[in-house]
């Protein structure tokens, strides 16, 4: 009986190889898109005649790439500033399910809006990038004028995959 070297050959690959296991169910988990909850100001006013005020907030959805669900959200601060001299958007956090998600939170950001811009009411953009965990964090904001006027403060909870 003659043996070729292709049937040696498969025999060794077939008995080296690893044997089948028992399939395991693999559930895909979908992302939750995230969201932000706001208490909106009512009656705002700044700490001094003629500073800034934070009129509402809104937020928006960050790109989106292909089906991938985004983990960014962007929060507006619709605000107006009669002496055109807002400077700084200050924000601290109130409260949060995780103290780790939150290690690059940024608590001040500058305004480079123009003056005249500032005077008529405009719009301040921010940022969040949730990442892969599940968790909310509360933050209140305010912006302050180059004379210490303080607007009012706005609060919002970001909510992470579902937190």
């Amino acid at each position: 009986m003659r043996i070729s070297t292709s049937h040696i050959l498969a025999g060794i690959l077939l008995t080296c190889g690893p044997s089948a296991a028992a399939e395991t169910p693999v559930i895909p988990q979908t992302n939750v898109v995230p969201s932000v909850t706001v208490e909106q100001p009512e009656n705002p006013v700044s700490s001094k005649p003629g500073g800034p005020v934070i009129t509402s907030m809104s937020v928006r959805l960050g790109p989106q790439i292909g089906n991938i669900t985004t983990e960014t959200i962007i929060p507006e601060f619709h605000f107006i500033a009669p002496g055109g001299n807002a400077v700084f958007l200050h924000r601290e956090i109130v409260k949060s399910s995780s103290q780790s998600d939150n290690k690059n939170f940024n608590p001040t950001a500058p305004i480079n809006i123009p003056a005249e811009a500032q005077k008529d009411g405009t719009v301040l953009t921010g940022g969040w990038g949730c990442g892969p965990t599940q968790y909310y964090t509360t933050v209140r904001a305010y912006i302050v004028a180059s004379d210490g006027a303080r607007s009012n403060s706005v609060q919002y909870t970001v909510h992470c995959n579902g937190g």
